[in-house]
């Protein structure tokens, strides 16, 4: 008996339930009239009222009300009508359980509010409502959401608006330090973060990231127009590496055109390249090694990204490693000249040990595109344990010059010559970074090549390289090399 019973009222409950999803008021009526319960829940844990909030049934919602359904109920995750109508931007029925009670600050079980909700539907109507009746704007989640980080996600600017009038703090970061800026930026949310930066929020290296990573290109645009590193942070997340890993071609273009450093790696060692093939992106792998990126570098597992293209069968990839390999076989001949110097002919005593010990002037030309910096090693293949001995290291010369200028600074804490700005002079045989002309033993003529490397490596390695530092750096890396070779004898 008591089975048919609670069986009656069960099936009494979910005929209520679905006259209400169904907007069948009559019999809502007659339910209701019948002894239905108006707060029992169904198997879902949604209460008629719950139901009727999320489908609008403004009507309905309030024969509810008045047949004594508690606008205050939850569900099994802790929401309440009022949360259930936010997330379907229910206007009237907002205000119909705000009138009969309902709390606007009410939390659900991960600590969300009905703002929240309305804030992440982009609701700006629900948003200003709730608000009206007091909604806390500055109210945190379990993981330290704001509504207004919910409404940066949805991107909707008048929602982001109505917050900030309400008092709502655009500056609130996350528990993990995300501030709404940082979300809008991640949705690629242009008018949102414009909005958010008028209140003074500023974009971070990890905003650009997550911008970059999402191929939001016109995002990336303006937080590279406010002056954050194109490369992100030190420790953080490649704006590059992300970008090429999605295939965001724009974006990556955009990178490299500001100045990314195209072998970037990140975390996992892995630079643009790699993340490119890894991911199969043809075209982002063709367009990377247009800009030079490195074919050699591997991973922190020892993998190099034409390893990725044959451990997955890209053999379109594949092709291009090889193809990119054989183009820096051979390197582009360079010419070398000098003013000071002749090929094969005694080196003037101004440039050796016996004069002034002044660094020779020289001169190239037919550098072939794509070189990022160059270089300079004079060496002396008659002396040396083991030969060559090396006089002479520059390194980290701009891709724009044409040559050395004549007696470079002796002392290696002076500023290079403007011409060569930035280079830096490696150590010599002698074991100082300075230039150090020949001063072989009497009775043999020595002979001194000047060789000039063009390299597709931007000019940024570390002072204090000798010879054999330098040569296994640029392994791989040279585009073009040329040299000119004089003599010098003692007798």
């Amino acid at each position: 008996m008591v089975a048919l019973v609670l069986a009656a009222a069960m099936m009494q409950q979910t005929s209520l339930t679905d006259a209400v999803l169904y907007g069948d008021t009559k019999a809502v009526q007659s339910l209701i009239a019948g002894g239905a319960d108006v707060n029992a829940m169904d198997e879902t844990g949604m209460t008629p009222l719950m139901v009727a909030a999320s489908e609008g049934r403004t009507a309905i919602a309030r024969m509810l009300i008045a047949a004594g359904a508690s606008v205050k109920a939850s569900s099994k995750d802790g929401s309440d009508a009022l949360m259930r109508a936010a997330s379907a931007n229910r206007v009237d029925v907002m205000k119909l359980l705000i009138a009969g009670g309902a709390d606007a600050n009410a939390t659900s079980g991960g600590g969300m509010t009905a703002l929240m909700v309305a804030a992440f539907g982009g609701y700006a109507d629900a948003v200003r409502a709730l608000l009206a009746s007091r909604a806390n704007p500055n109210a945190k989640d379990s993981q330290g959401r704001t509504a207004m980080m919910a409404a940066a996600t949805s991107g909707d600017a008048g929602t982001v608006e109505a917050l900030i009038g309400a008092g709502g703090d655009p500056a609130i970061a996350d528990a993990g330090g995300s501030t709404p800026l940082t979300y809008a930026a991640a949705e690629g949310h242009a008018e949102a973060m414009a909005v958010l930066r008028k209140r003074g929020l500023k974009a971070r290296p990890g905003d650009l990231a997550l911008a970059a990573a999402g191929c939001h290109s016109t995002v990336v645009r303006s937080i590279l127009a406010d002056g954050v590193n194109v490369n992100g942070a030190e420790g953080d997340v490649v704006p590059l590496v992300s970008a090429a890993g999605d295939n965001c071609v724009e974006v990556v273009q955009m990178l490299l055109d500001r100045g990314a450093r195209v072998d970037a790696k990140d975390h996992d060692g892995r630079t643009a390249l790699i993340k490119a093939s890894q991911a199969g992106h043809l075209e982002m792998v063709r367009l990377l090694l247009q800009h030079g990126a490195d074919i050699n570098i591997r991973d922190g597992n020892g993998r190099t990204g034409w390893t990725f293209a044959a451990m997955s069968g890209r053999l379109d990839i594949a092709e291009l490693f090889k193809q990119a390999r054989a183009a820096h076989a051979v390197p582009r001949p360079l010419e070398v000249t000098s003013t000071a110097l002749k090929v094969d002919q005694p080196i003037p005593k101004q440039y050796t040990a016996d004069g002034r010990n002044d660094s020779p002037p020289l001169a190239w030309s037919g550098v072939p595109d794509g070189t990022k910096s160059l270089a300079v090693v004079c060496e002396d293949p008659d002396a040396g344990n083991p030969p060559p001995f090396a006089h002479w290291l520059v390194y980290n010369i701009p891709p724009d010059a044409n040559g050395l200028p004549e007696a470079i600074p002796f002392e290696p804490d002076q500023p290079m010559p403007k011409e060569i700005a930035g280079s830096t002079q490696g150590v010599s045989g002698f074991r100082r970074p300075i230039y150090r002309g020949p001063a072989p033993p009497p009775g043999k003529v020595h002979h001194y090549h000047f060789v000039v490397y063009a390299l597709d490596m931007t000019p940024d390695l570390k002072p204090g390289l000798t010879r054999a530092d330098l040569l296994e750096a640029i392994n791989g890396h040279i585009l073009g090399q040329g040299e000119l070779i004089a003599t010098y004898e003692r007798k």
